[in-house]
């Protein structure tokens, strides 16, 4: 009996036929340690499951984003940073979800996570939130309590120093709060001051200053708790910008500023290591920053602080008028940032993209993903405020309350897109220097506004936000 050649073929390939796995695209920005975690971690067990393949793209600049999926819209998901969503959308190069999820699945999302306006318009969910990102004031607290007990000795010395700047010197009546939950930039000027007493002239302050998008944030949020509007940010002579660059100023005037982030040139990295070193008592930081900071308790991310009782976290310092300004609308409002992952509008897998985004957001994952590395979770069962003082003596879960704390205060303050972002930031970055590093040429805040005059954007250069 001969064999037909056709179920010959079909036994020989049949193997084949049936292990054939799903190819999947991924785009992403990470760091190396991030992706690694994410391939081994959640990745894999996703193409495990659902016999897939998936393959990890990363971009490294924004600019890079945008060109990669205009040029290739067929990946299956996106990560795309929250500033950009509304871009992205207005492109048309990725899927909503509500075209994918049913009814059922929508109205799951809608309860479950924490949507932030760019990822929703309307009856329409365009994006699931991957994480999101906010800064939180990070100080030493035996530094603080040292400050406390030192510095009514030096208010007079203080009030003439400020008044050297501003005519006016600190504001009557002025008393250091004891609870860094209620400071404002007065309340860092004056420790800030104490701490260069009482080290040997360093100041022990200090912020990211290198030429990037992290030193231009610094400022922004400056300028958005001292009111600003988002089309007042390009502007280096608007008043809140204008009031923004001189406390950056006066901090470096005063020597609250450690000079070593203007020489240096500090990123997140050299923050970490100097706050470590205790070069630095007080500074800004993210989520992922504070566990770069203090250590996962893996060998690969050992932290640079190793007293973490010592480490204290409070919500961003209110805004105060250095120049008696009152008109300023003061807040402790910054951005909140973050990235949501997207469906590829050309994806030929948009079941399969949504499945694994909501692999990747689920309680499960975000939850061994905060334990990991700080990534600020997106639902709502993980964001709940806990009291409880036995859970709150763990430093991971007071970086997460006091986040949660400041993107309720934040509300919508976003970071508006522009399409001259990186000259903005250039002029941003110039400025800073030219005011901090020896700012003793400067002897009154009227020779600063000059500076900001001198360097603020040309005639018919407007920005659009």
């Amino acid at each position: 009996m001969k064999s037909n050649p056709i179920f010959v073929i079909l036994f020989l390939f049949l193997p084949a036929l049936i292990l054939a796995r799903t190819e999947m695209l991924l785009l992403v920005k990470m760091l190396p340690l991030q992706a690694v975690w994410l391939e081994e971690n959640v990745l894999k067990p996703f193409e495990k499951e659902n016999n897939v393949v998936i393959r990890l793209q990363n971009f490294q600049a924004y600019q890079d984003l945008e060109r990669i999926v205009s040029q290739n819209a067929a990946f299956d998901v996106v990560k795309i940073p929250m500033d950009r969503a509304g871009a992205f959308r207005a492109n048309g190069n990725i899927w909503a979800v509500s075209a994918v999820a049913d009814r059922a699945l929508q109205d799951s999302i809608r309860s479950a996570y924490l949507l932030p306006p760019l990822a929703v318009g309307g009856d329409t969910i365009w994006y699931l939130p991957r994480k999101l990102e906010t800064r939180i004031m990070v100080y030493r607290i035996s530094k603080v309590r040292e400050a406390l007990s030192a510095y009514r000795a030096m208010l007079p010395e203080i009030n003439m120093a400020v008044a050297k700047i501003n005519r006016k010197g600190l504001p009557t009546d002025y008393v250091l709060e004891e609870n860094p939950d209620n400071w404002d930039y007065y309340d860092v000027l004056v420790a800030g001051y104490v701490w260069n007493k009482q080290n040997k002239g360093r100041g022990r302050v200090g912020h990211r200053s290198k030429n990037y998008e992290g030193t231009m944030l610094r400022v922004v949020d400056r300028a958005f708790q001292l009111g600003a509007t988002r089309g007042e940010i390009p502007y280096l002579t608007s008043r809140p910008v204008t009031e923004a660059f001189e406390w950056e100023y006066a901090y470096a005037r005063l020597h609250v500023y450690n000079a070593l982030m203007f020489e240096q040139e500090w990123t997140g990295r050299e923050l970490w290591q100097v706050f470590g070193a205790e070069q630095i008592f007080l500074t800004f930081l993210t989520q992922i920053d504070c566990f770069f900071l203090l250590g996962n308790g893996d060998k690969k991310m050992p932290g640079f602080a190793k007293d973490a009782e010592d480490v204290g976290f409070a919500c961003m310092p209110k805004g105060a008028s250095l120049s008696g300004e009152e008109a300023l609308f003061v807040n402790r409002n910054v951005t909140t940032g973050g990235w949501f992952w997207a469906i590829g509008k050309e994806s030929p897998n948009k079941a399969l993209a949504l499945r694994l985004m909501l692999y990747m957001t689920s309680a499960d994952i975000q939850e061994k993903e905060f334990n990991e590395f700080g990534t600020f979770p997106t639902r709502h069962e993980l964001l709940k405020t806990n009291p409880d003082k036995l859970y709150m003596k763990r430093w991971q879960n007071r970086v997460l309350q006091t986040s949660l704390k400041q993107v309720e205060v934040n509300r919508y303050t976003i970071f508006p897109t522009f399409q001259d972002a990186v000259s903005m930031q250039n002029r941003y970055y110039k400025v800073l220097r030219e005011l901090c590093v020896k700012p003793e040429r400067f002897t009154s805040l009227d020779q600063v506004k000059k500076v900001l005059a001198d360097n603020d954007m040309p005639p018919g250069e407007e920005s659009q936000p």
